[in-house]
């Protein structure tokens, strides 16, 4: 086979002018899942320009772990970048550094336990808005709770809900328009096709309705207690204060990523306890030994063990963040290859979390694979990301999914509503549509304004 780089295989099927175009628009999974087998490294077509996509979790950690050399780029990141601002998940090395420090105290252990206080109203309006037997459209719904519950974290003025409910309406345009526009070829991604327009009309609405409320924060001059009050009093290195584009880069990837990855967890986790019912059972009997009736709570999250190996799991079968890229600065070896100055690398967490080689019986569902006493390989589970530019968000994220999912299995009874699979949509998520099912109560108070349990 061919190799444009010394020592690295090209994968086969690439067409002229177009390259790999097809297969990962038409099903990337799939095709990302054939690529081990033509070696560690392995070269694709992103129209002319050449990608290398690695393959094996300790060669991924050697690029996560040197972010210097392997620098946030490639198109993916630029899409990342024009979508959402030059931010914490889209800035280069040098910048990461100060962004993170600006960011950190915002995901304190303080700071979780209020936002946990938070998630648990969120959570417990959410677990008494279903009737019993009634069918739950899954995805919808923790799109809104997600959406409402990160929202009040970031924003408690009055002032931003407008944004908000943009940003709702907004995101999965987006999110479609990143992931299309990073594999198409640069002379397709700025045509004024349909799609392309979708995209630029989405991310220019939610600019514009982040960029208000930034304003009309600083116009009350108010401490709301919240995530954009907080960073609006930062300081940088030089001890002035953020500019309004760096403070809404950050709120937007906040926003964006925050809504999106949780929702999308929580989805499949459901879908997986309905394809599990015994799984689900012994959630449920967890859940009500430690709840009893009530919703969870910070103080209940080290008793929540099954539920956050339920979503571990989840995780690992559906990463959020499934294809990411980046850029070498300078010249790297990596598996004894050299690879050239400007090199877009590919790294996938769904194609290293599903090679057996490295997860045992991968698309299995298994949340006992992750016991304490379970052996793994290094590396092999990264959905969100490692080293310095590990995603800031984890313990939110887990602590938001964790608590939701304990709550709902210990008042709800959850199965499928038909046979039909869900569809998988690769956007920047693993997208799930058509995840339907019927819940049936079984404890509190309920929407139909029944009392059981």
């Amino acid at each position: 086979m061919a190799t444009d780089l010394e020592g690295i295989t090209q994968a086969p099927g690439a067409l002229p002018i177009v390259g790999h175009l097809f297969p990962l628009l038409r099903d990337p999974l799939r095709f990302l899942n054939t690529l081990p087998a033509h070696g560690d490294l392995v070269q694709i077509r992103l129209g002319p320009q050449t990608a290398v996509v690695v393959c094996r979790p300790e060669l991924v950690q050697e690029v996560l772990l040197h972010d210097r050399m392997y620098d946030k780029g490639g198109p993916i990141i630029e899409r990342i970048g024009n979508a959402l601002g030059n931010g914490l998940a889209s800035c280069p090395h040098s910048a990461h550094r100060r962004q993170r420090r600006s960011l950190q105290p915002a995901f304190s252990r303080t700071c979780l336990r209020e936002y946990a206080a938070i998630m648990s109203q969120q959570i417990d309006t959410l677990a008494i808005s279903w009737s019993d037997g009634q069918t739950v459209d899954v995805a919808a719904q923790m799109y809104d709770f997600a959406s409402d519950t990160i929202a009040r974290t970031l924003f408690t003025a009055e002032a931003a809900g407008p944004a908000v409910d943009t940003v709702k309406e907004c995101l999965p345009e987006i999110f479609r328009g990143i992931y299309q526009q990073a594999v198409l070829p640069p002379s397709l991604s700025r045509l004024p096709i349909p799609p392309n327009l979708r995209y630029e009309r989405a991310r220019n609405r939610a600019w514009a309705a982040v960029s208000k409320t930034i304003s009309l924060y600083r116009q009350d001059d108010e401490t709301h207690g919240d995530v954009l009050s907080m960073l609006l009093k930062t300081q940088d290195d030089a001890g002035g204060s953020l500019g309004d584009a760096e403070i809404h880069a950050q709120i937007m990837t906040l926003l964006v990523a925050g809504i999106e990855s949780t929702a999308v967890a929580l989805t499949w986790a459901l879908h997986l306890l309905c394809q599990n019912s015994d799984v689900q059972e012994r959630l449920r009997t967890e859940t009500v030994k430690v709840l009893g009736t009530r919703t969870a709570t910070w103080d209940d999250l080290p008793q929540l063990d099954l539920a956050r190996r339920v979503i571990t799991e989840t995780l690992r079968l559906y990463p959020p963040g499934w294809i990411l890229t980046r850029t070498t600065s300078t010249e790297a070896r990596l598996a004894d290859a050299v690879i050239p100055p400007e090199t877009t690398l590919i790294y996938s967490p769904y194609l290293i979390h599903h090679d057996e080689r490295f997860n045992p019986r991968p698309d299995c569902f298994d949340p006992d694979r992750w016991l304490p006493e379970q052996q793994h390989v290094r590396g092999a589970f990264i959905p969100f990301g490692g080293g310095a530019r590990k995603c800031i968000g984890e313990s939110y994220a887990m602590t938001l999914a964790t608590l939701a999912l304990s709550t709902i299995v210990s008042q709800w009874r959850f199965s499928r509503v038909g046979h039909q699979l869900p569809h998988i949509e690769p956007r920047m998520t693993l997208t799930p549509h058509g995840v339907q099912v019927r819940a049936e109560c079984l404890q509190g108070t309920h929407a139909d304004g029944t009392v059981t349990g």
